[in-house]
């Protein structure tokens, strides 16, 4: 993608900021009114609940959380008096404490968390609307054309998407992931690890498998964007992000088959190659590079709606 076509995208990431800003308010509020502590409260306690033996050193919920250390230490003591999680001493390191969740913590998350993520889900997939709607954010990049129909086709690349609904909410939801793909990348290279190298190779490897069946490949390919985005340290950036890939993926059907398909599947896997060596390089210009030519914005359109 040419320079002057690139969204911008310190323009996107101020409005991105400022409307989660707004989602995360609400879900406090709605979590402190069912009785679930604040956001980050409930944050602290799910990640636990939901990790290998219900304990994670303090250092990796801080990291997880993106709270200073101070601000993870009144976290931790509130939510120690509040008898949902206890400190204990690392068996690997008698100098550090790990986290470990209590039953009054894992019954606090089983009550609240399937409210908890739909509110989230249905606050990210509206962040994605309203930000590519006009007056969200302008880029030189063609708006896709809308519809109000719940589902239809949607041109992805060369490739044609079959959704069972929200067909506008996806072309939405590409055109600000295009946007932060960047921002993305460039923190994944700055943290990437050699395994998370041969990890990001071996899903390489599966999506060269998968030529041949397109909607396998791009699974693949929407696992890769979300191991990279795991290595983010940016915790807005990374929920968004995630947020994003969560919507094209639980609204695509089928890719349907076409002409060319499995070429341009490969040429695909070309770039995808191309942006895991770049990270693994940790060259910013690289990294740029990979991004503009990943980048699906300007070829995305609606184009029928299905029957």
């Amino acid at each position: 993608m040419a320079q002057h076509d690139a969204p911008d995208v310190m323009q996107v990431w101020r409005e991105l900021s400022r409307r989660l800003r707004v989602a995360q308010e609400s879900l406090d509020l709605t979590l402190r009114a069912a009785g679930a502590g604040s956001l980050a409260d409930f944050e602290a306690i799910e990640l636990l609940a939901t990790s290998d033996g219900g304990a994670l050193p303090q250092r990796q919920v801080q990291d997880a959380l993106g709270l200073s250390q101070s601000g993870t230490s009144r976290l931790v003591t509130r939510l120690e008096k509040s008898g949902l999680l206890k400190r204990v001493t690392s068996a690997a390191d008698a100098r550090a404490a790990n986290l470990e969740i209590t039953p009054a913590g894992r019954a606090v998350v089983a009550q609240h968390r399937l409210d908890f993520e739909q509110r989230a889900l249905t606050a990210l997939e509206s962040l994605a609307e309203s930000l590519a709607a006009p007056g969200g954010f302008t880029t030189s990049a063609p708006e896709p054309a809308r519809t109000t129909e719940p589902g239809g086709i949607l041109q992805f690349g060369e490739s044609l998407l079959s959704l069972g609904a929200q067909a506008v909410t996806v072309a939405d939801a590409i055109h600000v992931r295009d946007a932060l793909e960047p921002l993305v990348l460039i923190e994944a290279a700055q943290y990437r690890t050699d395994e998370d190298i041969a990890d990001c190779e071996r899903i390489l490897a599966e999506m060269a498998a998968r030529l041949s069946d397109a909607k396998r490949f791009y699974q693949a390919d929407w696992s890769l964007h979300r191991r990279l985005a795991g290595l983010c340290r940016n915790t807005l950036l990374r929920t968004v992000y995630e947020g994003l890939l969560s919507t094209l993926e639980s609204h695509v059907d089928d890719v349907v088959p076409t002409e060319g398909l499995r070429d341009y599947l490969r040429r695909r896997l070309v770039v995808h190659t191309e942006i895991i060596d770049a990270i693994a390089s940790g060259r910013v210009d690289r990294v740029r590079a990979a991004a503009n030519a990943h980048a699906i914005t300007g070829l995305s359109a609606h184009v029928g709606v299905a029957s």
